[in-house]
């Protein structure tokens, strides 16, 4: 194959992994606390045997979790969080799968009493522990520092604190296959009390990082691109082939 077509179709691919992400962060405009997907691309050149020859190649290299956030709109339901600043809160995968960290603060409770988020995963404490609620309580506060304070016939108690956690390195988050994300624990930070870049707050969600306009116009202009290298491989496959039908052809 030569050059151009190698060229053509590195290109194709690099372009075909980009419509993906793309797509998929467009899919996620409106889920809570989404944080959208980017792709990280290497040019490579290649000598080529023939003298003065080379050739460009494009190599998709990662993908990659961009650490835009959201914007926090209240909703006025007291389960409801919106973690304001860098950090994650962790939830029990089921199984014994482990933890997993998320920014999705659509909390609830569940039936046993546990403090759980919106697929019925339990969320955890500072220490790595599951919050039980009391039976019977007329309010619930979540302060900014994640402190549960259940208050019963004008009584405030205090019945745990939600875990804060957030990553040495931002570059080493990535997404599992569950909706969750996943901190290597080398890089996992738990996030103290008294921290004033991250807070809580209650009764508002964060919405998602992605920005939909920008989305569909990077969509669009990829599509016109990955159109663009397909002519160009078609030009050089029909070249190819007029060629050998040349060559063939007796004397």
């Amino acid at each position: 194959m030569e050059g151009p077509s190698m060229v053509g179709l590195s290109g194709q691919m690099a372009l075909r992994a980009q419509l993906d992400v793309v797509a998929n962060n467009v899919a996620n405009a409106s889920t809570t606390a989404y944080r959208g997907d980017r792709t990280l691309f290497q040019s490579h050149v290649s000598r080529l045997a023939v003298p003065g020859r080379e050739v460009a190649f494009v190599q998709d290299r990662a993908t990659y979790v961009d650490q835009r956030a959201g914007s926090i709109a209240s909703t006025g339901n007291p389960l409801d969080v919106a973690v304001d600043g860098e950090a994650f809160l962790a939830v029990d995968r089921p199984g014994n799968a482990g933890r997993g960290y998320t920014r999705d603060g659509r909390l609830k409770i569940a039936p046993d009493g546990t403090l759980s988020d919106s697929s019925g995963r339990p969320v955890l404490d500072e220490g790595g522990a599951r919050i039980l609620l009391p039976e019977r309580f007329s309010s619930l506060e979540i302060r900014a520092d994640g402190t549960i304070l259940a208050s019963s016939e004008g009584r405030a108690e205090q019945v745990g604190r939600i875990g804060l956690f957030r990553a040495g390195d931002m570059r080493a988050i990535r997404k599992g296959g569950d909706g969750l994300m996943e901190i290597p624990p080398a890089d996992l930070r738990p996030v103290e009390p008294g921290a004033r870049d991250v807070r809580l707050v209650q009764g508002a969600l964060e919405s998602s990082g992605v920005q939909p306009i920008a989305e569909i116009a990077n969509l669009s202009a990829l599509q016109r691109a990955y159109d663009n290298v397909q002519r160009i491989v078609a030009d050089d496959d029909s070249r190819i082939r007029k060629m050998i039908e040349a060559l063939g052809r007796p004397n």
